[in-house]
C-alpha cells in the first residue's frame, strides 16, 4: 500500500501562512503603538512570538509526523525515522531561542539573562548529543540509504539485494 506524502505540503503552506500573518500584524500601526501592562511588551512583539512559536510547533509535530510516517512505511528508510526526530528536535530547540529572547527582553532582569542562556546551551547541546547518538546507532540504514541515494544519482538503478526484494 502507497502512503500519501501530500500532507507536508499543508505543513509547510500553515508554517508559511504563520510566519507571514506574524510579520503582517506586527507591522501594521494598532500593534506597533500597543503595550501590553506594564512591562511594556509590545503587542507586535506578542503577534510575532505567537506566531513563530506556532510555526515551530508546527515545524516539530510535522518532523513526528514524518517520522511516524517512515516507520510505519518500513523499508530501508524505516531506521532513520528516530533521526528526522532527533533533527528537528535540535532545529526547533536551536530556533525557539530567538523567538523566546526577542518576546521577553523587555521584562527580562539582567539576572535571570545567564539562567535563560544556559538553560538554551544546555538544551541545544542535549539536543545534538542525541542527534548523534541516533546516528550512531542507526549509522548501518543512514549509510545504505545514502548508497541508494547516490546509486539512484549515478542511474544505476537499485542495488542488486533490493531488485530481489522487489
Amino acid at each position: 500500500m502507497k502512503e500519501s506524502w501530500y500532507w507536508i505540503g499543508k505543513y509547510l503552506v500553515v508554517i508559511l501562512g504563520a510566519l507571514m500573518l506574524g510579520s503582517v500584524l506586527a507591522g501594521l500601526e494598532p500593534f506597533k503603538n500597543t503595550t501590553i501592562g506594564s512591562a511594556r511588551i509590545g503587542a507586535g512583539a506578542l503577534v510575532q512570538f505567537v506566531a513563530h512559536g506556532g510555526a515551530l510547533a508546527l515545524l516539530w509535530a510535522l518532523g513526528f509526523r514524518y517520522s511516524r510516517q517512515l516507520r510505519r512505511v518500513g523499508g530501508p528508510t524505516g531506521p532513520l525515522s528516530a533521526s528526522v526526530v532527533a533533527l528537528i528536535t535540535l532545529i526547533v530547540v536551536a530556533s525557539s531561542y530567538s523567538v523566546l529572547v526577542r518576546f521577553i527582553t523587555p521584562v527580562l532582569t539582567p539576572d535571570w539573562k545567564p539562567f535563560i542562556d544556559w538553560t538554551y546551551i544546555c538544551a541545544i547541546l542535549g539536543s545534538a548529543l542525541w542527534l548523534l547518538w541516533v546516528m550512531f546507532v542507526d549509522s548501518e540504514a543512514l549509510i545504505a540509504a545514502l548508497g541508494r541515494v547516490a546509486a539512484a544519482k549515478r542511474g544505476l538503478g537499485l542495488p542488486q539485494e533490493d531488485r530481489a526484494a522487489s
